[in-house]
């Protein structure tokens, strides 16, 4: 191997200077031909995030269904969504009237949490054991079979995914917030536990004034949102009305999952003073049947949210 000489001629000024005790020990390494250690670099490299195997696409059912024997009651459940999300506050009425113990972990749409599959980006996302259920209708009609004893029938698992985004529920959200009265009873109910001295002034007045901004979410659910594009939230009502009859509860003297999905989409929008809503009680004679349920739900355990 090539031996480095040492420079016999003088250092050029702001050249750098090598040492004599550098080149001996290079020369002496060379001599004994020993490699080089390898240099290693270190990436800064991100841990990669897990993502759950068992889980479903919106509208679609697990690929792999929930073992029979399962004990909802026994196993490890958590729930993400927020307060005041339709779609959350049916699947909370539904596990609370079972009495299903799961923990309940407020997650806005798009939130990333660790150990979730981020691809679906709504809520609400159900967590059993190692198992994730996206999408309220399909967990409705997954939990059924647990928590009931048997299946929803076809009629009222296609009643239930009416109410959704482009169904029902969104038509009740597209209605109240694109409407001036909608959103000043909103805002009026938001408002009412305003304690401080601003607060108190602010109230009689601030929720006429937001009422202005409605037809900025009108152009909002006229052409952008999926909103209620099915159908007004009036044509879904008298839809219920005719399934639910004569009879006490939909799926007939026992209060069921189909109920209990109605019900919470009503629970919501009652926290709003909802005219729509309100509306849809009243005229296509769903007050009875609200009441009942009302009833039903609060003698087991009801629903808690944050105003």
């Amino acid at each position: 191997p090539r031996r480095l000489e040492r420079p016999t001629h003088r250092r050029q000024s702001g050249r750098p200077h090598m040492s004599s005790s550098f080149l001996d020990a290079a020369n002496a390494r060379a001599s004994a031909k020993e490699p080089l250690a390898p240099v290693k670099v270190m990436l800064d490299k991100k841990p990669v995030m897990l993502k759950r195997q068992m889980t479903n696409r919106e509208g679609e059912d697990l690929a792999e269904p929930l073992p029979k024997d399962l004990d909802l009651k026994k196993e490890k459940i958590k729930l993400y969504g927020f307060d005041f999300s339709p779609p959350c506050m049916k699947v909370r009425v539904l596990l609370n009237y079972y009495g299903i113990p799961y923990e309940w972990i407020q997650a806005m749409p798009g939130q990333k949490k660790d150990d979730l599959d981020d691809s679906y980006k709504k809520v609400p996302k159900l967590v059993i054991g190692e198992r994730q259920i996206n999408d309220s209708a399909v967990i409705f009609r997954t939990l059924a079979p647990f928590l009931t004893g048997s299946p929803m029938t076809q009629s009222e698992i296609l009643l239930e995914k009416d109410n959704n985004i482009r169904g029902f529920l969104g038509a009740l959200e597209k209605e109240t917030a694109s409407s001036y009265y909608g959103i000043v009873c909103a805002s009026s109910s938001f408002m009412a536990s305003w304690s401080t001295t601003t607060g108190k002034l602010a109230r009689p007045v601030l929720p006429y004034v937001l009422g202005l901004v409605a037809p900025l979410p009108w152009a909002l659910f006229k052409f952008v949102a999926p909103h209620g594009r099915d159908g007004t939230s009036m044509e879904f009502g008298k839809r219920y009305q005719a399934a639910l009859g004569d009879k006490k509860y939909f799926s007939g003297e026992a209060i069921g999952p189909l109920d209990l999905s109605l019900y919470g989409t009503f629970k919501c929008f009652g926290y709003f003073n909802s005219p729509p809503a309100a509306a849809v009680l009243k005229d296509c004679g769903l007050k009875d049947w609200y009441e009942r349920c009302d009833a039903a739900v609060n003698a087991v355990k009801p629903i808690e949210v944050s105003m």
